[in-house]
């Protein structure tokens, strides 16, 4: 009588490799099979917020199942982000990053608690918010030439207001300075509306904020723009030209918002919610609803999005060695 053999080294390593390659794939056949959630970085009713409940809303439409928003605040957007980086990779559990988050904070400070490539999966890139760049209207410029020139005859005696030291609004300020020669003061302050208030004022002089913040200022004639420092001009303001344009370039300030997985999360997983993500934003009411924000849309692949998280992250490093500013 044949006895099966107690040891089948073989076999046990078939069983082994077919485990660990055919789990994530079944699993990723199952899912969803309960609510995902999207991790908001920032406060109800913010952009981020707003983007959020968007793309939720739209992704449950595809998916079959509950896509909820959670709103998890602290350092800065900071410790949602650690959240996320230590949530289990099931596709369950997904991040609202952008700019900021995803690339600002880690570069400026390896002590966050998360690393942007290392700790998560992109699934796809939301929105823009396009950044103007606003002065005082008492600022006697009728262009961003002239504005740099008054700037140098004035060395030392204009302020740039920002949101604390190493936001990307004082980055902002920093990088202007250096590209364009001058020299500008860097004053920090709590958000937009305390920078709006000492800019209308002309207690500050030069702001870099963004379009749906500054817009309804401008066109009353209560501030001043010279440009919006995008690669392109805004869909909700053509007429309001780029830096790019009148010389300075390279000043590419967009704040944008992208979705995340952790690491690890399967590839199918991945796959299924970028197309799905890539399907919800293809539609004309979600654009305008998104546009309405002041938002431009500009959907892409897991890829792309991989490739500007990295890029921009880099980016980010370098500029803020090369100005001495960490946040550890």
């Amino acid at each position: 009588m044949h006895r099966p053999s107690k040891s089948c080294p073989h076999s046990r390593w078939v069983l082994w490799l077919w485990l660990l390659f055919a789990c994530p794939f079944v699993a990723a056949q199952t899912w969803p099979s309960k609510p995902i959630t999207i991790v908001s970085p920032y406060p109800a009713g913010g952009i981020t917020d707003q983007l959020s409940r968007i793309v939720a809303g739209e992704l449950s439409k595809r998916l079959g199942q509950s896509v909820l928003v959670e709103n998890k605040l602290g350092a800065g957007g900071a410790i949602a982000m650690q959240a996320v980086a230590r949530a289990p990779n099931d596709g369950y559990t997904l991040v609202m990053g952008g700019s900021a988050v995803s690339t600002i904070l880690p570069a400026l400070n390896p002590r966050i608690g998360y690393d942007p490539i290392l700790d998560f999966a992109p699934i796809g890139y939301v929105a823009a918010l396009p950044i103007m760049m606003v002065v005082s209207a008492a600022i006697p410029a009728a262009n961003l030439k002239e504005f740099i020139q008054y700037a140098k005859d004035h060395s030392g005696k204009l302020n740039c207001g920002h949101h604390g030291p190493g936001t990307g609004t004082h980055l902002a300020c920093l990088e202007f300075a250096k590209m364009t020669q001058t020299d500008i003061t860097d004053v920090a302050y709590k958000g937009a509306p305390q920078v709006n208030t000492d800019l209308v004022s002309d207690r500050v002089q030069l702001y870099f904020g963004t379009l749906p913040t500054e817009l309804a200022l401008v066109r009353s004639g209560q501030l001043r723009t010279f440009g919006v420092a995008s690669a392109t001009r805004a869909p909700a303001a053509p007429d309001i030209p780029t830096l790019t344009e009148q010389g300075v370039s390279g000043l590419n300030l967009d704040s944008w918002n992208a979705l995340y997985a952790p690491a690890g999360t399967p590839q199918p997983v991945i796959e299924r919610l970028s197309s799905a993500l890539i399907d919800a934003l293809s539609v004309p009411s979600v654009r305008e609803r998104i546009e309405a924000t002041g938002s431009v849309l500009h959907p892409g692949s897991a890829q792309a999005l991989g490739a500007l998280t990295k890029q921009e992250f880099e980016n980010y490093k370098k500029l803020a060695s090369d100005n001495n500013i960490r946040l550890d």
